[in-house]
């Protein structure tokens, strides 16, 4: 019996730690459950990479703080750290649709305190003239021309100034104070922590957060949209509870996000076929993979965008503009698999010297000359629908060569659309057009870097960023920080990629990684090092 205790109390006092762990901060419950949007800053997890007094002491810091125009503003940055704002705990800023407020939304800071008194002395330290005033349990005080703030013990809120108010030389403080109460005034009914998507997203405990409220914005937009587009979009089944998150973490090498897009009930089974197959393999190693410098893959499923045709409302007119050319939706959706690609080789960005005349006399002048190659290839269903569709394209001046056609776009360069049984290929490139048809580039081996992030996913994308930086000469610029964004920005990142698409738990899943060229830094402090440099070289190029 003592045994089984000591054993419930193991796993009583487990369970206790973890939930303290991932526990959603309790000043979030200030969010309104209809703010558009949401970011989320956790300054506990990235105090563990990186010290709060770091960031503040640091030289970015202050030649940032510096090229702060106001005053005030300016000040504001002095001493925060010894503000009473709770370092190791969240901060939240939201959006919410507001014509009253500057860029037509309102916006609110959400800063949890330490010691309500040290922010209270900050503040009559740093702002003398400002008159600070008891409302309720809260006090309140006007910083500067757009910013008002209001705190109790606990927690800051700051919100942007009506535009109104802020033009004029006696704002309604009353008005202002009334929006600062509604900020206080969320209650639990009313809160975003409800909502079941934006509690998994900040019970992962990532570093960064972001937060967009799909069905929100749908719905205070819906009507514009119907009315632009002829959708009958006035129930808002389409995307009642939809929602987009994010989550990013500072890592040693590398920045992670874990990205989720939920549906909407209603388009659940839409979402399950959209999301069942991965982009096809073997297209995707047909590839050109030399020099490689992006490469994007996907499967769109016909049958789901049908649905979505269906769903939104458009099908019927769509078929309507089609039948004009003696075709259908459904014979240009069985034409393709809904596989695709397109891959970006040999990008690169040289300066040339140019001669032109003036008044009878030669001139010669620099001009920076792109060059790239760029293929896109659909895998075929049933070539006939395809056949069909180019000979409309024909009929309407699409030029034939060979076994397929060119579309020329100057004297130099043309884009060569090619077909066999399996495949269709639009490239700028003739040997990568016939090259991919012919399975040419199959041998050549693809970096396995490029394979594990694109293979085995219905979408998938990977940009290489020391191939695209190669060849980009650094001295195309004239402006010493341009040239110097080239150079450091080729030292900093090695490559990104972003895969998933897969659909789970009501939502399409996706991950992101930022890959440094450094493994052995966290990327946080990779970044600062970045800024630094291209702040000094800026102050180089003003000397």
């Amino acid at each position: 019996m003592h045994r089984i205790s000591r054993s419930a109390i193991v796993i009583f006092l487990t369970i206790a730690l973890f939930s303290a762990c991932n526990k959603i901060p309790d000043h979030a419950r200030y969010i309104p459950k209809d703010a558009v949007a949401v970011v989320g800053i956790n300054l506990k997890a990235l105090g563990k990479k990186i010290a709060w007094n770091m960031i503040t002491g640091s030289k970015l810091f202050k030649e940032m703080q510096k090229r702060i125009p106001e005053k005030t503003t300016k000040d504001a940055m002095l001493g925060i750290e010894k503000a009473g704002i709770d370092a190791m705990n969240s901060f939240y800023v939201y959006v919410k649709t507001d014509t009253r407020f500057k860029g037509g939304n309102k916006i609110t800071g959400l800063v949890p305190l330490s010691d309500a008194g040290q922010w209270e002395a900050y503040v009559r330290q740093v702002f003398p003239q400002v008159t600070i005033k008891q409302v309720g349990d809260r006090k309140e005080a006007s910083l500067g021309r757009d910013m008002y703030v209001g705190w109790n013990k606990n927690l800051l809120i700051i919100i942007n100034v009506m535009s109104e108010q802020a033009a004029s030389n006696n704002p309604d403080m009353t008005a202002v104070s009334a929006e600062m109460g509604t900020a206080f005034g969320v209650i639990n009914d009313n809160s975003i922590i409800g909502n079941k998507y934006f509690s998994s997203l900040e019970m992962a405990g990532h570093d960064v957060t972001f937060w967009l409220n799909y069905d929100q914005l749908m719905t205070q937009y819906s009507g514009d949209m119907a009315e632009k587009m002829g959708m009958s979009l006035s129930s808002g089944a389409l995307w009642k509870d939809a929602a987009f998150t994010s989550g990013f973490d500072f890592k040693k090498g590398k920045i992670t996000g874990d990205i989720r897009y939920y549906m909407s009930a209603d388009m659940k089974d839409i979402g399950t076929e959209l999301g069942a197959s991965n982009a096809d393999s073997g297209m995707v190693e047909r590839l050109p993979n030399q020099n490689m410098d992006m490469l994007v893959a996907v499967h769109l499923s016909p049958k789901g965008i049908k649905s979505i045709l269906e769903k939104t409302g458009l099908l019927g007119l769509a078929n309507v503009g089609l039948s004009t050319q003696g075709m259908s939706v459904d014979e240009i959706l069985e034409a393709f698999t809904g596989d695709m690609a397109i891959v970006m080789n040999d990008f690169a960005l040289r300066t040339e010297n140019v001669t032109d005349t003036f008044m009878g006399q030669p001139v010669v002048h620099q001009n920076q000359k792109p060059s790239l190659s760029m293929s896109y290839v659909m895998k075929l269903n049933k070539k006939e629908n395809f056949q069909k569709m180019l000979k409309i394209a024909k009929d309407n001046g699409l030029q034939a060569m060979g076994g397929g056609f060119v579309v020329p776009l100057s004297d130099k360069d043309s884009i060569y659309i090619m077909m066999n049984d399996q495949y269709a290929v639009a490239s700028n490139k003739y040997t990568n057009a016939t090259g991919f048809l012919q399975g040419a580039f199959k041998a050549q081996k693809m970096p396995e870097p490029v394979s594990s992030a694109v293979l085995g996913h219905p979408i998938s994308m990977y940009m290489d960023i020391q191939q695209l930086f190669k060849y980009i000469d650094a001295g195309i610029s004239h402006s010493a920080h341009d040239s110097a964004m080239i150079v450091e920005s080729k030292k900093l990142l090695n490559n990104i990629s972003l895969s998933g698409g897969a659909f789970k738990e009501n939502a399409f899943e996706y991950h992101l990684d930022i890959n440094f060229m450094n493994p052995d830094e966290n990327s946080i402090i990779e970044l600062m090092d970045y800024g630094m440099k291209l702040n000094d070289a800026d102050k180089i190029s003003k000397l």
